[in-house]
């Protein structure tokens, strides 16, 4: 539990970057005072062997101190010299890195151009390393998943509170309003009629028209509505019978008679119809919506009638208030999902992230199509990348400031040179001691 709360309370984002650059410092700041150090050792121990004549062990201690202070002044120079002038003096050939600022900038971007973006080197990496079949093996992993659930649902929070601005919302339902308005109805409608015609899908329509028809027209509350509207008629246009009807209390018995009679008339047809594929009517309605079909494409006069209708209906106030409240709610929807631990979204987010994980896992064919999509991908990118990437890093470094980027450099690798430095003070004092044995032991070279 303890490192569970100490992992969350962890730095993270730019705290985290900011902890690792001082860091770095730390480390840079150390590694120089233990050079810094080594320095003063050697000339200490130079003095010293001054001090005592360079007699005896001191003579050896003095050949050791002499050659390390020298290695150690040397490589104390030529790393600082990478990053600055020495003591501040403008000494040639100094303070290199922030001099051939320009140099570095050209030669990173046409490195990253040349070596990284290449197609002939990214596409043979990436078929090796078999991409989809390392996403299947990720998406696998139930607790990967849900952690990828869980950033999607805090991304799409985020990003639906970015759309609760009133701004926002009125400039998303103008650019749908225009889509709607630019987009030409008569063609799509004609498209539509032609999918339904294709496997007779017109003709299931119909059937389901008449069968509806059948059920309404059953409705005991349709045929007393048909008996009231029949009366009123005979009413008007037949007053003398009605009178002699109404004389006998016969009339709303003829006319439910009637009503039960159109209506079963109806019926039956209905099923003649349903059971008839080359009923008369199937056939007119089938040649009536192939007409159609050709007027929506040829005819402007009718595909201007469509296009009427539909800037009507776009322009009309019920349906605009209808689609703010449709949105407001899908919103509120979303908000409420999102907020939930419960989420369906990242539910179904989970249960298809997993299934495609274990067909990329297992399946080769399914690999191959993601593979052969990403190569795509990649290609694209790469060519686009190959334009845009070396300009945009040859202008960062040109841009950065020659001291931050000193900075930065040297955080990277200057603890490392600092190794140098205590190297060319070890190394330097090996070498005096050797030149100083072989200046006393070897005949001829002690003069």
């Amino acid at each position: 539990m303890g490192r569970m709360k100490q992992a969350s309370a962890s730095p993270t984002g730019p705290d985290l970057a900011a902890e690792r650059a001082e860091e770095k410092a730390r480390q840079l700041r150390r590694m120089k005072g233990i050079a810094l150090g080594a320095l003063l050792l050697a000339v200490l121990l130079l003095a010293l062997s001054h001090y005592f004549g360079r007699q005896g062990a001191w003579a050896w201690v003095g050949a050791f101190a002499e050659a390390a202070t020298v290695g150690a002044l040397a490589d104390w120079f030529a790393v600082v010299a990478l990053f600055r002038h020495p003591m501040g003096l403008p000494i040639p050939h100094t303070a290199i890195i922030p001099r051939n600022q320009q140099r570095i900038a050209d030669n990173l971007a046409h490195f990253v151009r040349d070596k990284f973006l290449d197609k002939a080197v990214l596409l043979p990496r990436i078929a090796a390393f078999n991409p989809a079949q390392r996403i299947g093996e990720y998406l696998s992993q139930p607790e990967r998943v849900a952690y990828l659930a869980t950033q999607l649902r805090s991304w799409a929070r985020q990003s639906l509170a970015a759309l609760d601005d009133p701004a926002i919302e009125r400039d998303l339902l103008a650019i749908v309003k225009r889509q709607l308005h630019d987009w030409n109805a008569a063609p799509t409608a004609a498209q539509l009629m032609q999918m339904l015609t294709h496997g007779q899908h017109h003709q299931r329509v119909l059937n389901a028209g008449l069968v509806k028809m059948a059920e309404w027209v059953s409705a005991p509350e349709i045929r007393g509505l048909i008996s009231d509207k029949m009366m009123a008629m005979a009413r008007r246009e037949y007053p003398k019978m009605t009178w002699f009807t109404d004389k006998l209390d016969r009339t709303e018995e003829i006319a439910d008679r009637l009503a039960d009679k159109l209506a079963q008339a109806l019926i039956d047809e209905v099923v003649v119809v349903l059971k008839d594929p080359e009923h008369p009517l199937r056939v007119h309605y089938g040649e009536e919506v192939v007409r159609m079909m050709a007027r929506l494409e040829e005819e402007p006069e009718l595909q201007q009638k469509v296009q009427q209708f539909k800037t009507q209906l776009l322009l009309h106030p019920a349906l605009q208030g209808y689609v703010q409240q449709l949105w407001a709610r899908l919103r509120a929807w979303l908000h409420d999902d999102l907020d939930s631990e419960d989420s369906v979204i990242a539910r179904h987010f989970v249960k298809y992230a997993q299934q495609l994980g274990e067909r990329l896992r297992v399946d080769a064919v399914w690999q191959d199509a993601a593979n052969d999509q990403l190569r795509i991908a990649v290609e694209h990118v790469a060519d686009q990348l190959r334009d845009i990437a070396p300009e945009h890093i040859r202008r960062t470094v040109q841009d950065w400031d020659a001291r931050y980027m000193v900075q930065e450099i040297e955080r990277s690798v200057g603890r490392d040179l600092q190794f140098i430095r205590l190297n060319g003070t070890v190394i330097g004092g090996l070498a005096g001691v050797v030149l100083y044995a072989l200046f006393r032991y070897v005949p001829g070279l002690s003069g």
